[in-house]
């Protein structure tokens, strides 16, 4: 079935021909390469399309995006990277890397920054008012840049991970895989997430999801709530362990009709003198930034068996 994004990038990709076909140049159009083949066209929020690094306002959000120089050609694919609370665009690539990896790949990473956390605290937060915003944004970008449909994704940490399980659940005609790490069920937090209270995506739809056995800040419990959810709702098998030591595991679980799920569960936390110490497993492995930086100091203590953006990019050129 052809997505509403896959329909938006033919519409584009169509703009420079007449009703019957025809070129509008008045042309045949034998030898003339397809319209969608010119550079990429600003459109809505997106205001420069040249190859580097922005700042866009969307919806009343900063939203940095890095354009790598092959994404001036049709076909590139498209990140949505989402920090959780107190964090911000730019702090949450920092953990993963994914711009540098999607440049490397092929890949537009759009890190958005929400709103304000409030309360005297530093950063940003989300909430599922926001979700349909985060949603315009990556069809927007998409569309500009005439995104293969099939190579779009979406990945958070924290508050950034339970507004991943919902955009899977509510959007999986726009995702092709969804990669949270440290988000949960939704109990305690105030919003819905996916696989609970009767909900679940249209599309099985591969997810990649970090937990970590000693998550304070989320809770391991509420992990593995999700985690059973979503083995129970595409009916997949297993596990198999693919990797593992003393300190993590790495699983997958299969099922019908290309149905995926994969797990990184780690025993690894953040640095005991940090500011975020209390936090304990809920940290990103593999990440390279100060654990004492004064916001959003979430590494996990090295060393690590695994870097999460590393995994997450791999798995997102897979699926």
């Amino acid at each position: 079935m052809r997505s509403t994004l896959a329909v938006l990038v033919l519409v584009a990709a169509c703009s420079g021909t007449l009703e019957g076909g025809m070129p509008s140049d008045g042309s045949t159009g034998d030898a003339i390469d397809a319209p969608s083949a010119g550079p990429p066209i600003a459109a809505g929020c997106i205001t420069d399309v040249t190859t580097g690094d922005h700042t866009y306002t969307c919806g009343g959000l900063a939203v940095e995006i890095r354009i790598p120089a092959a994404c001036q050609s049709p076909g590139c694919g498209v990140i949505l990277e989402l920090h959780g609370d107190t964090g911000s665009g730019l702090l949450m690539d920092g953990h993963v890397r994914l711009r540098e990896l999607g440049a490397q790949h092929g890949y537009i990473v759009v890190a958005p920054t929400g709103p304000p956390y409030g309360g005297g605290q530093p950063g940003s937060t989300w909430s599922s008012a926001n979700d349909a915003t985060l949603v315009d944004i990556v069809t927007q970008v998409s569309t500009v840049f005439r995104a293969d449909a099939a190579k779009i994704h979406v990945t958070g940490f924290s508050r950034g991970a339970f507004v991943t399980w919902r955009l899977l659940c509510d959007h999986a005609d726009l995702f092709a895989s969804a990669a949270p790490a440290g988000g949960g069920n939704g109990t305690g937090f105030g919003e819905p997430t996916c696989f609970t209270q009767g909900r679940t995506p249209s599309r099985k739809i591969p997810i990649l999801f970090l937990m970590g056995r000693t998550d304070s800040s989320v809770g391991y419990g509420s992990l593995v709530q999700i985690r059973d959810g979503a083995i129970a709702s595409y009916a997949a098998t297993g596990p198999t362990v693919l990797a593992q030591d003393a300190s993590y595991s790495h699983s997958r679980w299969t099922g019908a009709n290309g149905a995926l799920i994969e797990t990184f569960d780690h025993a690894y936390e953040t640095v005991s003198d940090g500011p975020f110490a209390s936090a304990n497993g809920h940290c990103i492995p593999g990440s390279t930034t100060d654990p004492y930086a004064v916001q959003y100091a979430i590494p996990c203590q090295l060393p690590n068996a695994f870097v999460w953006g590393d995994a997450v990019m791999q798995f997102f050129l897979a699926h």
